[in-house]
């Protein structure tokens, strides 16, 4: 029934770019969060509640069967998403922020309502965050049009600690503009305003979204592979990110 439901949104989502849906909300039921399971990554590290995949599967059906009902009445409260730091290149530490089990289940199934809509407006040299392409097929095909093309110039662009500052409200007005259902988006705000444990100290962002919770890539990119801005946005999100560009922090390199 839920994959039915997300082929609906899908398809009225690409005959009307400028719908918005409603009952997004009543999705989240048992069963869906249950076909969801299927895509966690049972090896991720456990929140900060302790609990990992293994530990959360043994009573599987209850702890989904306890999450929906907490969600349905208005009683679900999202945890702190607990930090920890990964090595990067240059010696530097990326931060990742571990949601709790039931909270990222919860994600991967909101994610996947958007996913249904926002796979529409996207153009099919779009390869960033998108599912069954990655940045190893952006890799093959920039590879492909490189040694037949005729081309001056590779131009690579990084926005600056972007996950540290995506504005949260900017982002729930673009939602907005595709999503008419109060609850379901009130759900995303509160995992982007859920408070980040780091080393023992609770800080309440008002900016940015952890790596590795709701914002994260399906595909790790190769060390030292540039993805373009263009590559990985939706052709209806590009305006309103490019006046939000001036305040970060762009860095361009060209080769003649």
């Amino acid at each position: 029934m839920e994959q039915t439901s997300l082929r609906g949104i899908a398809n009225k989502a690409a005959q009307n770019k400028t719908y918005r849906f409603r009952n997004l909300f009543g999705l989240l039921t048992v069963s869906f969060l249950f076909s969801c399971w299927d895509f966690i990554n049972k090896r991720a590290s456990a929140g900060v509640d302790g609990i990992d995949a293994r530990a959360y599967e043994e009573n599987l059906i209850g702890n989904i069967e306890q999450l929906v009902q907490q969600v349905k009445y208005k009683k679900y409260r999202a945890k702190l998403v607990l930090r920890k730091y990964i090595p990067k290149l240059g010696g530097k530490l990326r931060p990742l922020g571990i949601p709790a089990m039931a909270d990222k289940l919860l994600q991967l199934a909101v994610a996947k309502i958007l996913e249904a809509i926002y796979e529409q407006d996207f153009l099919s040299c779009s390869y960033g965050y998108r599912p069954v392409t990655g940045a190893h097929k952006a890799v093959k095909d920039l590879s492909q049009t490189l040694m037949f093309g005729r081309y001056h110039y590779l131009v690579e662009a990084d926005i600056k600690g972007f996950f540290n500052n995506i504005d949260h409200d900017l982002l729930m007005k673009m939602l907005e503009k595709r999503v008419d259902d109060r609850p379901f988006l009130n759900l995303i705000r509160k995992w982007l305003k859920a408070g980040v444990l780091d080393k023992g100290q609770v800080i309440c962002p008002t900016t940015g979204t952890p790596q590795g919770g709701l914002c994260k890539a399906s595909h790790k990119p190769p060390c030292g592979v540039p993805v373009s801005l263009a590559l990985c946005c939706p052709s209806s999100c590009i305006p309103a990110l490019r006046n939000r560009l001036m305040s970060l922090s762009i860095r361009l390199s060209a080769i003649r």
